[in-house]
């Protein structure tokens, strides 16, 4: 495939992604010359906490992983981000500091706007302004899931709700199973469950004693995805 071809590719699979779909085909053609993709190894830092909001980024292929980083010097998952997601968003919106620092966990592509390039892009086009308001109402909304995971449901419910996001997000179908792919540690799925390392570890163990998780070279192996939606429902 030639390089042209291949970009060709690459477009025809921006073009499907919020906020893009927005566009007419007119309007379409006339961004393309704008549009920069650019490849990040796995394990670097997009951008960090703090930072000026330079850019936006337009996840394509990969996932990316927000992360606060404690007084203690820990680092905290937020969220990971998958294909077709929009990452920083807010801060560029804003003119504010990222809140958090992104970081790739896999090798990642993405389509990348400078703040100055993307606002003049919601001006010119506002149907595109739209597309970035559902998105953000929707991250409000999963904030909102979340706070109130923390608040009122056990552990081993948060961690189930947490596993079958991965499983969404990276899972991998095994003759097992499904693999979640992602490589988080114990502790990142603690700080995602708003738990303890050593609580998170005895309840993965007991989900593995009832046959609904194993492990597989460090990654989770999704046994009974039913037994696990029931688990993350439980109580409600």
């Amino acid at each position: 495939m030639t390089s042209k071809s291949a970009r060709g590719v690459v477009l025809d699979t921006i073009r499907r992604i919020p906020p893009f779909t927005a566009l007419r085909d007119a309007e379409w053609q006339r961004l393309v010359p704008e549009i920069a993709i650019r490849s990040f190894p796995e394990g670097v830092f997009l951008f960090f906490e703090g930072d000026p909001p330079r850019a936006l980024y337009v996840l394509l292929e990969g996932h990316v992983a927000l992360i606060r980083h404690t007084a203690e010097g820990r680092d905290v998952v937020l969220d990971i981000m998958r294909p077709g997601s929009m990452i920083g968003e807010l801060a560029v919106l804003e003119g504010m500091p990222y809140s958090a620092s992104a970081k790739t966990l896999t090798e990642v592509r993405a389509v990348v706007f400078t703040r100055d390039q993307f606002m003049r892009l919601l001006q010119t086009y506002p149907q595109m302004a739209t597309a970035v308001i559902y998105d953000l109402v929707r991250r409000v909304r999963h904030l909102s899931d979340l706070v109130q995971s923390l608040a009122i449901e056990r552990v081993e419910q948060r961690l189930a709700r947490i596993l079958l996001r991965l499983m969404k997000i990276s899972g991998e179908p095994h003759e097992r199973g499904t693999l979640i792919t992602l490589p988080l540690t114990r502790q990142d799925l603690a700080d995602m469950a708003g738990t303890t390392v050593e609580t998170t570890i005895r309840t993965l163990s007991r989900m593995r004693r009832e046959g609904i998780v194993d492990t597989m070279r460090g990654r989770i192996l999704i046994l009974d995805s039913a037994r696990l939606t029931h688990l993350a429902e439980e109580g409600r």
